[in-house]
């Protein structure tokens, strides 16, 4: 931004004026030559040597319309102005904790999209729609654990949401071929439970949990890490992923444990979510994004610097001068 993106007038309806300076000049200067005709006088004679005391006289027409020039300028008030914005946000500080196990790679996700015909992983499922949530919460803090057999931290909490949608890719391509087996739901929300204490400041603190399994592994059981998440003023809402029954094709055991789900959810103040496709997923998220909304307070002014006395001064300086000097060096008369 240039420095004429600041400098400004707040009258200038004023600077109108300006376009009378060289009329005066033009009618001051007429007059002052027509007074050789109307006054002829022998006097004349002695204007030939061109007598210093004569200098007012003659400039008369010129200096003082140019004396109102930087006075225009003063009523126009010119000012310097430099807005300021400010935009306070008591955001929520949101811990995704997605479940990477095997399991995660079932392609059973169907979509609404008619550009997508085949069924997506519910992995690459989940990816995409985490990424359109952190997209919508520009204002908040957003951090992802993922986990099987254990629990790991991708990314910590963060604004720096560009770092956060990397790291979330990196996942599948890293992490997912190295995780141990099992699903550890419970060390899962204890982790990120831990992580979310640490923000003494935040005004809300979430767990957003995602998973397609049952818990089968950890030190931890749900429920226990559950009570703890709510003694830390922690609410979690859980999002159980899976086909409508529940189950994988060929395998008799049930994916997700409902019932634990549901009760995480209640005990935290949460809520619990079922997502057989990728349109229940969008609605799941969007019912946590719309559930827990970030109050942002924005607020602007304008500081102004006046600059008027500056142009005002020489206006006022010069025409003091002026007078002075036709004071002690008066023209002559006709």
């Amino acid at each position: 931004m240039s420095a004429s993106d600041y400098f400004v007038f707040a009258q200038p309806w004023w600077l109108l004026l300006l376009l009378a300076v060289p009329v005066l000049m033009c009618f001051g200067y007429k007059q002052g030559a027509q007074s050789w005709v109307i006054y002829p006088t022998l006097r004349v004679l002695g204007t030939l040597g061109y007598k210093s005391k004569d200098r007012p006289f003659k400039l008369a027409p010129l200096v003082l319309p140019l004396i109102l020039v930087p006075a225009i300028f003063a009523l126009a008030r010119p000012q310097w102005q430099n807005e300021r914005n400010s935009r306070t946000a008591s955001g929520i500080d949101i811990l995704v904790a997605l479940d990477i196990s095997q399991s995660m790679n079932t392609s059973d996700f169907q979509s609404s999209d008619p550009r997508f015909m085949r069924p997506q992983r519910r992995i690459d499922a989940a990816r995409d729609v985490i990424l359109t949530f952190i997209a919508q919460r520009a204002d908040d803090r957003i951090g992802l654990v993922s986990f099987s057999g254990r629990p790991y931290t991708v990314a910590p909490l963060t604004l720096e949401h560009e770092v956060l949608k990397s790291k979330i890719a990196d996942i599948i391509l890293v992490n997912g071929r190295r995780e141990e087996g099992g699903t550890a739901i419970g060390s899962a929300i204890n982790a990120a439970s831990i992580r979310l204490d640490n923000q003494k400041e935040s005004k809300s603190k979430i767990v957003v949990l995602v998973t397609d399994g049952a818990n089968n592994s950890g030190k931890i059981s749900p429920e226990q890490a559950a009570e703890l998440a709510n003694d830390l003023g922690i609410k979690i809402y859980t999002i159980a992923i899976g086909s409508e029954e529940g189950r994988l094709q060929g395998m008799a055991s049930q994916e997700y444990d409902e019932d634990t789900l549901i009760k995480i959810a209640s005990t935290t103040g949460g809520e619990f979510f079922r997502a057989k496709d990728i349109s229940d997923l969008r609605d799941a998220f969007k019912s946590i994004d719309d559930l827990e909304k970030t109050e942002v307070v924005r607020s602007s002014w304008v500081q102004v610097k006046e600059y008027y006395p500056w142009f005002l001064a020489p206006s006022v300086i010069a025409l003091v001068g002026y007078f002075l000097t036709m004071a002690f060096n008066p023209p002559p008369f006709p």
